[in-house]
C-alpha cells in the first residue's frame, strides 16, 4: 500500500470517528438531555427554590432556607436535616412525569386531584411567584401517581417514587444532631463513667490524659471522643418531658461528658441516664436546655478507658 492510499484511508477514518462523535455522542446526547428538560414536571432550578410547603390530610410542613441552611418552621421549629431535604428538593426540581392527558379532564376526582393526597407549594427569590404541585390517586397499574401543576390545562402521570419523596413527616426531616461545637474551640475534656473521673487537655495539638494520674488513654480515643459526641443522634425527642428526671435516670446520671474552652469555660455539659424497667432505654439531656432524648444505644460504652479497664471489664464477663 502506498504512502497516498495511507493518507486517504487515514483521512477517512479521522472523518468517520469525527462524525461518530459529533453525531451519536454529542449530538444524541444533547438531544437526550433536551428530551428529559421538556418532560420535567416543573421547569425550576433547585436553587431558585427557599420555601416549601407540604400540606396533607392531616397536617402542614413547612421548611424553609436561611443563609443556605433549611429549617423546619410548622408544625416545630428546628433545623432541617440536610441530604433528607436535599432529597425533596431534587425532585421537584428534576423529576420527569411519563405521561400526559391533555386537555384537562373535566372530573379531577376521577384522579383523586380534586381532593388531592399531597399539595406542595414552592416559594423563592427565584421564581416568579408560587408554585403549586398537587399529587392525587394511583394509576389503574399503581406504579404511578396524577399530578397537577398549578393551573396547567392537563395531567401528568409520574412515577409513585415522586410521592414517596414528599410524604414525610416532621420526625422524618428533622436534623437528629444533638450537639453542635467547634471540635477546634475544644481545650478541655471531662467524662466520668463507672464512678470514675477522667480528664483530658489539648496541649501543642495533642490530647492528653491529666487525671487520673499514672493512667493512660491514647490520643486516638480522645480525638474518636470528640467525633462521636458531634455526630451523637436522638431516636426520639421530648421536647416537653411529662416525667421528673428520674424517669430518665438523670436525676443521677450514670454517664457525664463536658466540653471546656481553652479558659475551662463549659461549652456543653451533657448528662447520660438510663431506665432498666419494663425495657432498658438510653437517654440524655445538656445542661441548660429542656429536652431529654432518646438514644438508640449506650454511649458510655464507648467512653475512652485505660486499656487495663477494658481487660477487666472483658474478664468479668
Amino acid at each position: 500500500m502506498n504512502g497516498k492510499k495511507i493518507v486517504l484511508l487515514s483521512t477517512i477514518l479521522f472523518l468517520l470517528a469525527g462524525f461518530y462523535y459529533f453525531y451519536e455522542v454529542r449530538y444524541q446526547g444533547q438531544q437526550k438531555e433536551e428530551a428529559a428538560s421538556s418532560r420535567k414536571v416543573l421547569k425550576i432550578k433547585d436553587d431558585e427554590i427557599d420555601r416549601v410547603c407540604i400540606m396533607k390530610s392531616k397536617d402542614t410542613l413547612v421548611l424553609e432556607k436561611r443563609d443556605e441552611t433549611w429549617f423546619l418552621v410548622q408544625p416545630v421549629r428546628a433545623r432541617a436535616d440536610t441530604w433528607a431535604v436535599g432529597h425533596i428538593i431534587n425532585t421537584l426540581a428534576d423529576g420527569t412525569w411519563e405521561r400526559e392527558v391533555s386537555p384537562l379532564p373535566k372530573n379531577l376526582a376521577d384522579f383523586g386531584l380534586a381532593d388531592p393526597d399531597i399539595e406542595v407549594t414552592l416559594s423563592g427569590k427565584g421564581l416568579s411567584g408560587p408554585c403549586k404541585v398537587v399529587i392525587g390517586a394511583e394509576n389503574p397499574t399503581g406504579n404511578m401517581r396524577y399530578v397537577r401543576v398549578g393551573a396547567e390545562e392537563r395531567v401528568l402521570l409520574v412515577y409513585a417514587r415522586f410521592k414517596d419523596a414528599l410524604d414525610k413527616t416532621p420526625d422524618d426531616l428533622r436534623d437528629k444532631h444533638i450537639l453542635r461545637f467547634e471540635e477546634d474551640q475544644v481545650f478541655n475534656i471531662v467524662w466520668r463513667a463507672d464512678g470514675k473521673t477522667f480528664a483530658a487537655e489539648r496541649k501543642e495539638n495533642k490530647w492528653v490524659l491529666i487525671e487520673p494520674a499514672g493512667e493512660k488513654i491514647s490520643e486516638s480515643q480522645i480525638k474518636s471522643l470528640l467525633w462521636r459526641l458531634g455526630d451523637l443522634k436522638f431516636k426520639k425527642i421530648y421536647e416537653k418531658p411529662e416525667h421528673p428526671l428520674s424517669y430518665y435516670g438523670l436525676n443521677k446520671p450514670y454517664g457525664r461528658i463536658k466540653l471546656m474552652d481553652q479558659e475551662k469555660e463549659v461549652i456543653l455539659d451533657l448528662s447520660l441516664g438510663i431506665r432498666k424497667k419494663p425495657t432498658v432505654c438510653y437517654y440524655t439531656k445538656v445542661e441548660g436546655r429542656n429536652p431529654v432524648y432518646e438514644l438508640s444505644y449506650d454511649p458510655v460504652k464507648d467512653l475512652p478507658e485505660p486499656e487495663e479497664g477494658k481487660e477487666k471489664k472483658q474478664a468479668k464477663k
